[in-house]
């Protein structure tokens, strides 16, 4: 059994009559396969055996989709009457197909950002039930992940050059001095106000986040509705962990989220105090995230080129004017 094909383990787990598996680009997600799916009867699920994220993202998609109907995919339960199969040393779940164009293709109208100030309120007001406290993990504001990750990745690029002829390395070096300084303030920045709120985690309000609502995985499903798909990060942790993604301008260096934008979100998500620390602590762990775990690609030889290539475009979008490194210092 192999990731290119999914249909024994779906027969395996799920009542499902599949006509169909078309494997789709997971995106930045290394650890998943995706495939969409379709039945006879012509409903389309998303199909996705990953060997990352965490299972409390079906848990929460369903507590979404159950209290907003059309706000997030519903799980397909298994055969067993779980949200998901342990399957190929791999977690295998379905959930029901968002139809609808990713916010990245098509540019969401002021509608549709009230619509996502919404349904991130509403994300933020689920009740903690059981089932949720159980699954879902606690903030823990433990940067040490990311941050070992960057010293990694600065101390192999401060070492000497390697072959000339990677020109993909070379680049990577060139953006990378260019605005290790401020890195590295963002780095130790991280770091203090993370030791700050870990001292004072039990004195923080933390609600339901999907930690990850970038453009990439809202989907625009009307004229004025959208719906969040992808929960694998899902967290119980400040409302800020999710706020970062809009106010501010967000992540997409090519997209960021206007003024204007960012005040159609608050009309739709209502008053709410944010905490400036916390959007410091939180942009700075992207940013940590979003240059070193591509970084880590560009210098490994092995992966092709364009995988290369596509990875070096993540560092740099992170690091041109007004991105995401621009917004954690002017927030540090």
């Amino acid at each position: 059994m192999t990731a290119l094909d999914p249909g024994p383990l779906l027969s395996e787990h799920y009542a499902l009559d599949v006509r169909e598996l078309v494997p789709v680009d997971a995106g930045a997600d290394r650890a998943a396969s995706l495939w969409k799916a379709r039945g006879h009867d012509g409903r389309e699920y998303a199909v996705k055996w990953t060997a990352g994220g965490s299972p409390a993202g079906l848990v929460l998609s369903s507590a979404l989709a159950t209290a907003c109907p059309g706000a997030a995919p519903m799980p397909v339960r298994t055969r067993a009457g779980a949200l998901w199969a342990a399957a190929g040393g791999r977690r295998l779940s379905v959930v029901e197909w968002v139809a609808g164009r990713s916010a990245v293709d098509v540019a969401p109208e002021e509608g549709h950002w009230v619509a996502c100030g919404r349904l991130l309120s509403a994300l933020h007001g689920l009740p903690v039930d059981c089932e949720l406290r159980r699954w879902l993990p606690r903030e823990d504001f433990d940067p040490s992940r990311w941050v070992d990750v960057f010293d990694d990745i600065d101390a192999r690029l401060t070492r000497t050059a390697g072959p000339a002829e990677d020109n993909c390395l070379t680049r990577l070096r060139a953006v990378w001095w260019q605005r290790r300084a401020e890195l590295r303030v963002v780095r130790d920045d991280t770091l203090r106000l993370g030791e700050w709120f870990a001292s004072r985690a039990d004195d923080l309000n933390a609600v339901p986040c999907h930690a990850d609502p970038h453009l990439g995985n809202l989907v625009v499903t009307g004229a004025d509705t959208v719906a969040l798909i992808d929960f694998d990060d899902a967290v119980l942790a400040p409302p800020e962990r999710d706020l970062m993604f809009v106010l501010g301008g967000g992540v997409f260096a090519e997209r960021l989220v206007t003024q204007r934008q960012q005040e159609a979100f608050l009309r739709g998500y209502g008053p709410h105090a944010e905490d400036d620390r916390l959007l410091a602590y939180y942009r700075g762990l992207r940013v940590l995230e979003d240059v070193s775990d591509p970084a880590t690609v560009v210098l490994d030889p092995e992966p092709p080129a364009t995988e290369r290539v596509t990875s070096l475009g993540y560092v740099t979008a992170t690091l041109a004017p007004g991105a995401l490194l621009d917004q954690a210092l002017r927030s540090g």
